[in-house]
């Protein structure tokens, strides 16, 4: 309701209204193309400005700023550095693939360098636009006012350049998108032919034809059938697009790997800083130095750490790792010819470019029908003055109203008698007749190829064959755009873990766990033979690599996981526990060893308690740990023992403060968990596990640090079933580092 020009409303109404007209426009208007000529507004109206600058490829250039001027002060009132901008990308031959812009001066590169300012560019249209203006003057296309109403401009271009796959568009709207890659010109247009005699074939036929993209960059597609089709069939999809290299031979032995295109959109110079990146902080050690060595052409060196690394490992390496490898995705969101938003398939994209040639088409050709019949008119008119020549000067000399007299006496048209009196006295000669009735014959014949045209459906998509015919030659293969650029071939790609365990160093490391409760990794192997190697201070050596991982039990029953490239190197005395995992108090490490998948490890308490769990279920990814074993009151987690299949019997030694006694079990009598508190190996009041050990078939006792038999003694009498207390047994140096050290911590080496 209106009162004095105010209107009473819920101002969520009114937003919702706003916001809705802003969308709108900011859909029709901004960010979708036509699926017609393929241009958003500002690149119409730019091609439009500059055509009637007649900017045509054949004339010099003109200014850009003069360019940006009018198109922002005709048609398109808005900033000028976002026109400018716009302008810039169609002259880009690297964003896009048939530029509609020529331009003279610095446009910007693939580094992502800007332009230089519309004042310092030149710029005019590409044959490739001329080809989207093609008879625009023929009625070919509805006008509209402009903005302030003063002048007027096509509401689409006609278009016969399949503008928008050739070219592609990206744009972001009001609740929807469009991305839409480049793809190759006679490919589409091929494509277009066939389409156009066959209405009925599927996206499968098309897809014979039309391979994928062809992006300006080149690069390689990866051919994943299913992906493509589903993109196509749906217009929503994606494309996996590689860099293309080749591995250039140094001589003996040596290899570098030369990269000569990289993938569309990608900025070269971000790139070369990622896989500098990746060299300074060790990410990838296959990889030796990085060199930019482009001029107008691509080509980005890589240079690996030795002969010895395979360059499709680490090719592969840098596809993950890297922009070297990407997905394109394709949301073929455009405008149809009523300005309407929807996601098409490929057939319909081609469909409704194939429909808007024949509307075109039958536009041009009315238009041209009726000059024709206008020219013919007045082509009659020129021939009956040469056969009544005398008495029509005569008289219009002497009449004073010579149109109307000409009109009654001769039956003229108003346009007849019209041009009759502006004919020249010069082009009463005799050879402007013969000019006049070669020229009526050849209208003549174009009349009727025209009305048989317009009437006959075979021979419009004849010409519609021709037209498209036309374009192949212009900007097909064999023109200068030259062949596919991308290539299409299928993936080899390698299994991410894999790929994982290749790129982790192999360096070969030792790690130290002191008595100290201090944690202390150098760079190569301990050498050792017996634990009387070892420094004071030192209570477990391990050596390992920088590729595997450690576990780390403590006596609160709490597994610990630290990869070999974590820890840190350097330090003399090396860095206590809490660097590396948040104890509780009184929690200390009292084992470690390397992972290895799928391995049966024994677990023991002090007590007396022990199951056997899977090493992949020690892994911890938190700092705080994992809990494994759930421990009695009193009770600590005292060792860890690989077990191997060949292993059916388990060694333990029990003492007190007076003896120490043996006992051994059968490995099938203890479980197996995921977690928990075991089951009680041995019974013996006062007694607690100083050392355990596997034992083969044969009875040898292994020392678990060495993997070396140590006693070949007769040890069958101490088979006990499970839960007993075990016999008296007398040590000898045999057995020295099965317990060493066990006295006063309960710490097992393994």
């Amino acid at each position: 309701m209106k009162q004095n020009n105010i209107t009473e409303d819920q101002l969520k109404n009114q937003f919702a209204k706003k916001y809705l007209a802003y969308a709108l426009s900011t859909i029709t208007q901004r960010a979708l193309p036509d699926v017609r000529d393929g241009l958003k507004p500002v690149h119409r109206r730019l091609i439009y400005a500059m055509y009637l600058l007649d900017l045509s490829p054949k004339s010099s250039f003109k200014k850009s700023a003069r360019v940006v001027g009018d198109v922002i002060g005709k048609f398109h009132p808005h900033g000028d550095q976002s026109v400018y901008d716009a302008l810039v990308r169609l002259a880009q031959d690297f964003a896009t693939k048939y530029p509609l812009i020529n331009g003279q001066g610095n446009f910007g590169n693939i580094d992502g360098d800007n332009a230089a300012a519309m004042r310092y560019t030149e710029t005019k249209l590409t044959e490739v636009s001329e080809f989207l203006l093609k008879d625009i003057d023929s009625d070919t296309v509805d006008f509209r006012k402009t903005y302030d109403g003063e002048l007027s401009e096509p509401t689409v271009l006609p278009s016969a350049f399949p503008n928008l796959l050739a070219n592609g568009s990206s744009g972001i709207a009001v609740g929807m998108a469009t991305n839409i890659p480049p793809h190759n010109l006679e490919e589409i247009c091929l494509g277009l032919k066939y389409l156009n005699n066959h209405k009925d074939c599927s996206i499968k036929d098309l897809l014979k034809i039309i391979k994928g993209p062809d992006f300006p960059t080149g690069g390689i597609l990866n051919y994943d059938k299913n992906e493509i089709f589903k993109a196509y069939s749906t217009g929503r999809g994606f494309f996996e697009l590689r860099a293309k290299y080749k591995i250039e031979d140094l001589g003996k032995g040596q290899y570098q790997i030369s990269i000569t295109q990289i993938p569309f959109q990608v900025n070269k110079s971000k790139l070369i800083e990622k896989i500098a990146d990746l060299i300074i902080n060790k990410t990838n050690k296959l990889i030796d130095n990085v060199i930019d060595e482009s001029d107008e052409n691509i080509r980005v060196v890589i240079r690996p750490k030795n002969r010895n690394v395979d360059p499709i490992i680490l090719m592969n390496s840098l596809y993950q790792q890297t922009e070297l490898q990407v997905k394109f995705f394709l949301n073929m969101n455009v405008l149809n010819h009523r300005l309407e938003p929807k996601v098409m398939s490929l057939k319909e994209v081609l469909s409704n470019f194939l429909k808007h040639r024949y509307v075109i088409l039958d536009r041009k050709s009315r238009y041209d029908l009726n000059k024709i019949n206008l020219r013919l008119e007045i082509l009659k008119g020129f021939l009956i003055v040469f056969k009544h020549l005398n008495n029509i000067i005569k008289t219009i000399r002497n009449s004073n109203n010579p149109k109307s007299e000409l009109m009654k006496k001769y039956r003229f048209s108003e346009n007849q008698v019209n041009a009759i009196l502006d004919m020249k006295l010069r082009s009463l000669r005799k050879i402007e007749q013969k000019e006049i009735e070669d020229e009526n014959n050849k209208l003549v014949s174009n009349k009727k190829f025209l009305t048989k045209l317009l009437a006959s459906k075979a021979l419009q998509k004849k010409e519609i064959d021709r037209e498209i015919d036309e374009v192949i030659f212009a900007f097909g293969e064999k023109s200068s755009y030259g062949p596919r650029k991308t290539l299409i071939e299928k993936f080899n790609q390698m299994d991410p873990d894999e790929l994982i365990e290749e790129l982790k160093s192999n360096d070969p490391i030792s790690v130290v766990i002191s008595n100290n409760g201090f944690l202390k990794a150098r760079i190569g192997y301990s050498q050792y033979k017996s634990s009387r190697d070892f420094a004071v201070y030192e209570q477990i050596i391990v050596n390992g690599k920088k590729s595997d991982k450690f576990i780390f039990l403590s006596s609160f029953g709490k597994s610990y996981t630290i990869d070999g490239d974590s820890f840190i190197f350097g330090l003399p005395k090396g860095r206590p526990f809490s660097s590396y995992f948040t104890l509780t108090d009184n929690e200390q490490i009292i084992d470690v060893f390397l992972l290895e998948e799928n391995k049966k490890i024994l677990l023991c308490s002090l007590s007396g308690f022990g199951f056997f769990i899977n090493s992949n279920n020690l892994i911890s990814n938190k700092k705080s740990g994992k809990k494994v074993f759930k421990l009695k009151k009193n009770d600590f987690l005292h060792s860890a023992t690989k077990f191997e299949d060949l292993y059916e019997h388990l060694f333990l030694l029990i003492k007190n403060k007076e003896d120490t006694k043996g006992m051994i079990l059968e490995t099938k009598e203890i479980p197996e968990q995921e977690k928990g508190s075991g089951i009680i190996l041995f019974k013996s009041k006062g007694y607690s596990l100083l050392a355990s050990s596997p034992i083969n078939k044969k009875m040898d006792v292994f020392d678990n640090y060495s993997n070396k038999i140590m006693n070949k003694l007769d040890l069958k009498k101490y088979i006990l079933p499970r839960a007993k207390a075990g016999k008296v047994l007398k040590l000898d140096a045999n057995f020295n580092s099965l317990y060493r050290g066990f006295d006063n911590n309960y710490k097992l080496l393994i």
